[in-house]
Parts: C-alpha cells; structure tokens; sequence
C-alpha cells in the first residue's frame, strides 16, 4: 500500500532530499540565531577542591594559618624591642605598640587551638623573648629626701619603677603560659635550664613588691608542673640562701622563697629524707644569724615548725641553734626568738632538753632583768605557758636557784612601775 500511495502522488524517496536542499538559505539572506536560555548563558564555576574531612577549603585555610603565625611572629618581634622608660616622650608610638602586643599575646592564650599552632611549636622563640625581658641589671630606688611616715603621720608615695607597665605584661603571659594545659612538661622543661634558674633567682633581689611577688607565684608553678627540674630548684635555691647566710648577709627576696620553700616543705614524706635534715641544719637554722633575719622571720619561722612538724627530734638541733644565734642589740629581733623560743619549747620533750636547761633559763633569765620593758614583758610571759611551767618543775633543782632570786630583787627594784605587778 505504501509504494502504491508513493506511484500515485508520483514523490520518490530521493526527492525529500532534493527538497531538503532546495530549502537551504540562500548565501545573502540573513539568518535569524535562536537566543539561548539565561541560564545557559552563565558561566560554569569548577568547584574547589575539598579536604574530605574537615571539609574546608584547602588554600584558604593554609593561607589563613600562615596569616595567623605571621601575626604571631610579629608581635613576638615587637615584644623583643626594648626603650628607654624613664623619658615617656621618646618612642610613645613604639611603647604603645609594644603593650597592645602584649595584650594581644596574653589574649593568645586564652585560645588552645592557637597555643597549639602558634605558641607551641615556637617556644623557644617565645621564652627567648621572655629572657630578653625580664633578664636584666636591676634598677635602684633612690632614696626620698622626704620625711617618712614615722616624722611627719602621712604616708609617702611608693616610687614604681617607669617600666614596670611592660614588664607586668611579660610576667603575666609567662605566668599563664606555664599554667596552660597544652604546654606539656617535654616541652617546656627543654627551656627550664641552671642558668635560667639561677638567672631567674637573682630577679628576687629586686626592691620591687610586685616584681617578687610575680616571681614567687611563677617560680612556685613551674616548680609544681615540672616535676623532673624540681631537684634542680632546690639545689638553686640552697645556692641562694648559703650566699646570704655567708657572704651577702641582705637579700630582697628571702620571705618570698621561704614562703615557697614552706608549701615544699609541707609535701614532704614522712620519714624526711637526710637531704632534707641537713637541709634544716645547714639552711634553716643558720639563717637566724642572719642580720637582715627580721625581714624574713615570719616565714622563717613557718618553715622551721613545718619541719618540727614532719619530726619533734629536729626541735633539739633548733633550741641549741636559737640560743646559739642569740641576738644582741636589737630589741626587735630579741622579741621574735622570745616568740620562736616558746613554740619550741612545746614541741620538745621534757626529758631530752636536761643538757640546754641551763643555758636556757640563762638567757631568760636574762631577758626579764633586761632594762627593756618590751623584751622583759615578753619573757614574763613564758610564766603563763604550761609546758615551759612543766620544764621548771622537772628541773627544779636547777632552775630555782636561778629563777627566784631574781624576780624577788626586780619586785622590789625594778624602775618600772608595772615591773612589780607583773613579778
């Protein structure tokens, strides 16, 4: 049928073709473009590689740590710069970048991610930067031609040293960084050498308060974190206090590491160590000789009854070295080992002090026929207190004789007229 229908409409198959080319455009006509869609006109963006975890951007997220560490870098550089504080309007631009960098690496810390990236991997460059700061000739105080407080009733002004603002900040940040979690004990410990410590020691003779107490909080940290350097404190610190005990006889800082030594003292194990006994005879009791003793004689004192504490037999070695370093001349001093004495004297047992009963009654004795009314009321005192009353009657024999006639000759001759009662 259908070959029919192609003979009688008289079309054979070649002539579509033929009719297809005839119905080309001829050359000069113009022809009409369809346009394309809009949105086939956009551009095609190739995505951007993709960390198949993280899922973030690879190039922007190392370029935007290497922005960070620059930063950081920079700011450290900053830091190392030092100027002359005592002129406030030579380099202001350059010491106020300097604290807004400081600030800037103290509000570092408070981000883990970036002590673990930035600070972490450069911590020499940092304790470098430390060093260079607070490592320095410790400045003087000069004395104020003023009257003090004692002639005039008006509290003087305290003088602060010009560049204590920055040095604040330095001692902050190192502060926090020994305290922050992601500085572990390998890395840091690197840094913590002799010659730090030593160096760092010498930082407590500085007549700044703040200063030391910056120092004793640090020092205390880094001895608590960095368990393998802490012989080597202690060996540092001995150093320090067997040069004032024989050669410098004045050291700033003495309270301030005897209240260290006194949170080290009371982590000691039962029984002490012999490291730790002659430690209390060659340190702890030589240091009452000290002329400077009563700048430090509260902590001095701590430390000794902690040590007591750890073992009453120790109380034996201190009597004899209290007595032995006896102080003379000096009112106040005398007052604080009358103090020392008595809580000593508690400690002791009764039947192992019979050999120092009578130096000991000697010298307090002494004290109460003394012409300082201060001295003699605190030696009176001792009446009051039951173990040394116990001590008295043990020894009777002994301490009578020595006792009586004295409180009966000041009663009726003493020049005092409170002397009398008080007998």
């Amino acid at each position: 049928m259908r070959c029919a229908s192609l003979v009688n409409n008289d079309i054979k198959p070649w002539d579509n073709l033929n009719h297809l080319k005839m119905s080309r455009p001829a050359s000069g006509s113009k022809t009409v473009k369809k346009s394309m869609p809009a949105t086939a006109q956009r551009p095609i963006k190739t995505a951007s590689k993709v960390h198949p975890k993280t899922g973030a951007k690879g190039e922007a997220k190392t370029e935007t740590k290497s922005t960070a560490r620059d930063a950081f870098m920079k700011k450290v550089q900053i830091c190392m710069t030092t100027y002359n504080y005592a002129d406030d309007t030579v380099d202001a631009k350059g010491k106020s970048e300097r604290l807004t960098a400081i600030n800037d690496l103290q509000a570092m810390l408070n981000d883990q991610r970036c002590v673990v990236s930035n600070i972490l991997p450069n911590l020499e460059l940092v304790m470098e930067m430390i060093e260079k700061n607070i490592f320095r000739p410790l400045p003087n105080k000069k004395k104020s031609t003023n009257l003090g407080m004692s002639e005039t009733g008006i509290e003087q002004e305290e003088q602060i040293d010009p560049s204590w603002p920055h040095l604040q900040g330095i001692y902050e940040f190192f502060l926090q960084l020994v305290l922050n979690d992601a500085i572990d004990v390998k890395s840091m410990k690197v840094h913590i050498t002799p010659r730090f410590i030593q160096s760092f020691l010498e930082l407590f003779d500085s007549e700044e308060n703040y200063e030391r107490d910056y120092l004793k909080n640090i020092l205390h940290k880094v001895y608590a974190k960095l368990v393998p350097r802490r012989k080597m404190i202690r060996k540092a610190m001995n150093d320090c206090f067997l040069a004032l005990i024989h050669e410098n006889y004045k050291f700033n800082g003495a309270a301030e590491l005897l209240d260290i030594l006194a949170a080290i003292i009371s982590g000691f194990a039962i029984p002490l160590r012999d490291e730790h006994v002659t430690f209390f005879k060659m340190i702890i009791i030589p240091l009452h000789k000290v002329q400077t003793s009563s700048f430090f004689f509260e902590q001095l004192l701590r430390c000794s009854m902690l040590f007591l504490s750890k073992d009453r037999n120790l109380a034996i070695p201190l009597l004899q070295g209290t007595l032995k370093y006896w102080p003379f001349a000096s009112y106040l001093k005398e007052t604080l080992f009358l103090t020392e004495l008595q809580e000593i004297l508690e400690v002791c047992e009764v039947s192992k002090i019979e050999a120092l009963v009578p130096k000991l009654f000697k010298r307090i004795v002494k004290c109460i026929s003394g012409s300082h009314l201060q001295i003699a009321d605190r030696a009176m005192c001792f009446f009051e207190n039951d173990f040394f009353l116990n001590i008295l009657k043990s020894y009777k024999e002994v301490t009578f004789p020595m006792i009586i006639p004295t409180v009966v000759h000041l009663a009726d001759n003493h020049w005092h007229t409170y002397g009398p009662p008080l007998l």
